[in-house]
Formats: C-alpha cells, structure tokens, sequence
C-alpha cells in the first residue's frame, strides 16, 4: 500500500512541474505566509512559531479543507509526532511522542481558545464543541506547557483557535457520502459575534472481523451521531463564549466484550467569561469558568440485565492573570487559579426496574479542589538570544503538592534559522476512577496512587531553506516517573490501576514545508519513536502498543482559478502487543491514502473527499486490559461530497 502511495505522489508531482495554467490569490499557500502565521499558545501573546520558545505545529483552516478532515481529531493525526487509536470505551485517543494515554485523552491537554476541556472523572477531553467550519487554526505544543496550563498537559497541549470578525465569511455546509453519512452546519459572523453549529449522523464503519473477550465475533456499526452549538461574543478588552455538545457513538463495551456493547451518550456545556483591565502599563486578565457534563453509557448486558452507566461531573474555575512588557526584551506573566471540581455518584442503573446496582463503582458524591501559582518570565538575552523560565505550585486537595520548572532558549542563527534547546517538568494528578474505581471482576481503583511526573528536554531547528522550503527538525528525550496504567490482579477479567517505575521515550521529529511551483505546495513529516521500561516489568524491555515509524505527505495543487486538489497520504508502522496470557504478537502497520477535489466559485463551493482510496483495513492493539488482540481502526474505502455556500 505504501508504494502504491507513493507512485500516486510522484504522478501527482511529474503532473504538478508539467502545468502552466493561470494562477489566482484564491488558492495562494505562499511559504512566507505559511512561516508568518502568528501563534498565541506558547506565551500568551502573538508571536510567531518559529520564535517562540517551544516546539510548535501549526494547521491552518486552509489545511484543514485540503486535507478534507471530518474531525478534529484526524487533522490532528497528521502532524508529527501525534498517532491516533481508538479504544473498546468508543474513544478517540490521541499519543503523543510514545506517551499512551489508554482509554481517555488523559496524558494532553486540550483547549478551545484557552478554555481547558478536560473533565475529572476519567481526565479526558472531547474535541466535539464546534464545527471545523469555526476553526481559524490549531496550534499544538508537543512537550508539556503545565507551566501555564496545569494539569493534563504532560505530553502536550493543542489550542483550537475559532474564527472572528467580520473579515470571515458566513458559511453554510451540507454533507453527505459513505456509512450514511450526514451533515450539516452554519457559521455566522459579525463584529462582535460569532457562532457555529452543526449536525452529525453517521451509522459508522462496522466492527465485523473482530472478536470480544469472550472469542465470540463482533458485528455491528460504529455509530457516531453528533450535534453542537458555539457561541464567541467579544470586544477589545473582553470575551465570553460557551459551547455544547452532544453525541452518541458506538462501543465495544465497558470491557472489551459485545455483551457490555451499547451507546455512549455524551451531552457537555461550557462558558467561559474574560475581561481584560488595563493596570500600571500592563493587562490584568480575569476568567470565569465552568464545565459541566452528563455521561450516560449504555451496556447491553452488564453487570446482568441491559444497564445504563451515568454520571454528572461539574467544574468551577477562576483565574487572575496580570502580565507586563517591561520593554523590548523583557516580559513576564504572573497568575493565580482555583479550581473546584465536583463528581456525582457513578451507577449502574439497571434499565429493567430502574434500581441501583450494587456494584456501581461508587455511590456518593465527591469534591477536590486545586490551587495553583505560577510565573513565567521571558528575557533576550541579547538580539539574538531569547530565553523562558517558568514556575507552577499546584495544590491539589487529593493529592500533595507539586512545583513544574519550565526553561527555554531560543538562539537566532541568522535570520531565517531558530535553535531551540527546551526543558520542562508537569505532573498529573490521578482521575477520580483512576483512585476510587471498584467494579469487583472487572476495575479496581487505588486510592494510594502518586501523580505522574514527567520530565522532557528537546533541541529543534527552525529554518527557512530558501524561499521555497522551510524545515523544522527536533531531538526529543522523555522521562515519565510514576506512570499510571493497568494489570492484571490474577482474576482472568479483573484489572487494577497501579504506578509502575515509569517509562522511558526518544525520538526525532521532522517536518518540510515546499513550494514547489507557484500553483502547488508540498507538506511532509516523519517521526521515529522509541522507548522502554524503566525497570523490566514482563519479557522484553521495550514498550509495546506504540508505532515506531510515523509519516505523513500532503500535496496541494491548483489547476486553475476555481479547481484545486490535494493528495494526503499517512504510513503508520506496525505496532506489538502483550497479551495478559503472556502472547506476544504484532499488528501490521498501515497506510491510508486520501484525495481532495475542491471546486470554487463565490460564492460556492464543491468538496469531494475520497478517504482511504485503497481500501486498507486496519486495527489497533488493545493495550489496557490486555485480552484481546485488537480493535478495528476505521472506515474502508468511503466518498463524501461536501457543498458550501458563502454569504
């Protein structure tokens, strides 16, 4: 498959240097503006990537439309570094860097425009609160940023940043194509406002050709229905936005069995309130925050009869935040946070009578709150030296306190080359089913366990080659103590959390940016990762469940004013497993291919996406209770057509 990939890009390059046809600013991806594009993320003020003291990617909305993503979470998948799975639970998970977050987005921190998204009980975090069509850009820090983020950011950080002004378009967009697919959303902007929302139904790919726990083959759709809502008011010195979502999506099980299959019913609310006073020549930030979601999971025969799983988690939040430039070279950033998160009751309700189960994992409320303190300061050392130091204190009430140092140096080579030497500390504090869990035969929790403290160091080069080719290039190295994972307690079903040793990863990370002609551009990007136990826990040394070899090529081309069209192509390599019965094994690695055709007249627009061209199918290891051997990875061979009408 992966040649198959890669005589399609070299027709599709051969056929790129042979056209002349006429070349209109609709479709300019120039490099210069590519290399420009001003990030917020890294020290909270408009700076540009290659400058700042992190290693940071960039996907702009453009790309997101060439690369003909459906969601956030596949977009994501093709920048370095990052490899998408899916879990029995009907998540979508993101790695970064060798670092496997299990069943839930728990090891990175997500964010829509700064508003944190992850919720307490399983510390995951859902990409699901708008459109793609409101998405200005995303910017992902591939290393820890607890420094002014917190909790949850101990592999990275990803910043969804949304669209506002009057300078966007209104948008209305119709979707329809493969698995019964079916979408819809509108996009509205003004001077002061903007909001999106959109509707998803989709009957999925289906689960056939895989077996449960119990060897017993699984056949059923993997549904995922959605639908949201986001609203963004702002001014110049103040912004509120809220968000909800609400999907329904396809399972497994709650273990990895067809019997305890069903829904997964999410439906989750956010406002987030910040106004900005000026104060001795510098900004005084204030937030007001609050997060609530509603889980209800459906299982089809667990613990006996049909079952439905709920649970309410709330979080309230404020922050204070005062930041100054002294003057051209020196910053600093200053805040204080407080946060208050509160879990309902998590309970089996049987569906039959309505009764609570016995066994539900727990039955009370519980409460924690979290304090933290933090500076960061940014000096130039000289005119071509810049440095970072951080400092976090976090006290949480369910776990001891801790301090995350962040330090960073950024020399400027010459104009068009950055060399970026970064160290930095975070922590993660233990969910609340990763402490209190007690579903005896299936997950029991552990109330003694310590947070994971990870430490990371990283040297990067940004360079523009030329004024067609920009290359970034980073070295990587990862120390993660305490880590929290899963085992076997000797019950053939049952697992419990526990803190191993910890593991160690490494890597390289590379990304070229090219303008090969004036109508046509080249993206391409490749990671090496690899790692192992701190101390040998069973076999071999070296950490299973993760791909070692990742890449990834999008090419754009423009045949003329209206008509473009863009090749995406993504290798993800074989991954290993261990099962709890001892076998090892390996899942194949895999390559899925896609093309984009885009036809644009103002005001419409006609998108036709073409995903895994080459029918691959795929699955992925089941790395948490270690029973099976896999999970299928996604949809065959599919076509969407895409309409937009601008206004």
């Amino acid at each position: 498959m992966f040649k198959k990939s890669i005589i399609i890009f070299l027709c599709l390059y051969s056929f790129v240097n042979a056209q002349e046809t006429q070349y209109d600013e609709l479709f300019d991806l120039s490099l210069e503006e590519l290399m420009n594009i001003e990030i917020i993320t890294v020290s909270q003020k408009k700076e540009k990537a290659s400058d700042s003291l992190a290693i940071v990617s960039v996907m702009s909305a453009k790309q997101l439309k060439q690369l003909g993503a459906l969601t956030l979470y596949e977009a994501l998948s093709f920048l370095p570094g990052i490899q998408l799975n899916e879990t029995y639970m009907g998540y979508t998970v993101l790695t970064f860097r060798g670092l496997n977050p299990g069943l839930y987005n728990n090891k990175a921190l997500f964010m829509i425009n700064g508003h944190p998204l992850h919720e307490k009980l399983f510390g995951s975090s859902h990409l699901e609160f708008l459109p793609l069509e409101m998405v200005e850009r995303i910017e992902v820090v591939r290393s820890p940023a607890s420094v002014l983020y917190g909790t949850n950011s101990i592999s990275g950080v990803v910043n969804v940043i949304t669209k506002q002004g009057i300078k966007n378009s209104n948008e209305i967009a119709v979707r329809g194509g493969s698995n019964n697919h079916a979408y819809g959303s509108l996009s509205l902007h003004s001077a002061n406002i903007s909001m999106g929302a959109s509707y998803q139904n989709d009957a999925g790919y289906n689960f056939a050709g895989t077996t449960d726990e119990d060897g017993l083959e699984v056949n059923k759709p993997y549904q995922n229905d959605l639908k949201n809502i986001f609203l963004d008011a702002y001014g110049k010195e103040w912004r509120v936005q809220a968000a909800y979502f609400s999907s329904q999506k396809e399972k497994l099980g709650l273990t990895a069995t067809n019997k305890s299959g069903g829904l997964n019913d999410y439906e989750s609310f956010y406002i987030d309130a910040n106004k900005v006073f000026a104060l001795d020549s510098g900004k005084l930030n204030i937030w007001l925050r609050y997060d609530y979601m509603n889980k209800k999971l459906s299982t089809l025969n667990f613990p006996v009869n049909p079952t439905t799983v709920t649970n309410v988690v709330e979080r309230y939040s404020t922050e204070i935040q005062y930041k100054k430039d002294i003057n051209e070279g020196f910053s600093y950033i200053i805040g204080a946070a407080y946060e208050d998160d509160k879990t309902d009751p998590l309970l089996f309700i049987d569906q039959t009578d309505g009764s609570i189960h016995p066994a539900s994992p727990f039955q009370e409320k519980y409460n924690t709150t979290n304090i933290s303190l933090y500076t960061q300061l940014q000096y130039n050392l000289s005119t071509n030296l810049k440095t970072i130091l951080g400092l976090r204190y976090e006290d949480n009430s369910d776990t001891k306190s801790n301090f995350n140092p962040r330090l960073g140096f950024n020399y400027r080579y010459s104009e068009d080359t950055n060399i970026k030497l970064l160290y930095s500390e975070a922590y993660r504090s233990p969910t609340f089913l990763e402490k209190y869990a007690n579903v005896s035969g299936v997950l029991l929790g552990n109330v003694n366990l310590k947070r994971e403290h990870v430490k990371t160091q990283e040297l990067g080069v940004d360079t523009k080659l030329n004024k067609t080719n920009a290359l970034q290039i980073t070295l990587y190295h990862i120390l993660l103590h305490n880590e929290i994972t899963r085992r076997a307690t000797g019950n053939a079903t049952e697992t419990e959390y526990y803190n191993s040793d910890g593991i160690e990863t490494y890597g390289i990370e590379t990304e070229l940016t090219s303008k090969l002609t004036k109508k046509s551009e080249l993206i391409f990007n490749a990671s090496y990762v690899n790692g192992k136990h701190l101390k040998h826990i069973q076999g071999d040394n070296d950490i299973d469940y993760i791909a070692h070899y990742t890449s990834n090529i999008m090419l754009n081309y423009n045949f003329t004013t209206h008509l473009s069209s863009a090749f995406s192509t993504q290798y993800i390599s074989g991954k290993s497993y261990l099962l709890t019965s001892g076998e090892t094994g390996n899942i194949n690695g895999y390559n899925l291919s896609n093309i984009t055709l885009t036809y644009k007249n103002r005001p419409y627009e006609v998108n036709l996406y073409l995903k895994n061209i080459f029918d691959e199918q795929y699955t992925f290891p089941e790395s948490v209770r270690q029973n099976i051997k896999e999970i299928p990875g996604g949809a065959g061979a599919s076509a969407y057509l895409n309409l937009r009408y601008y206004f």
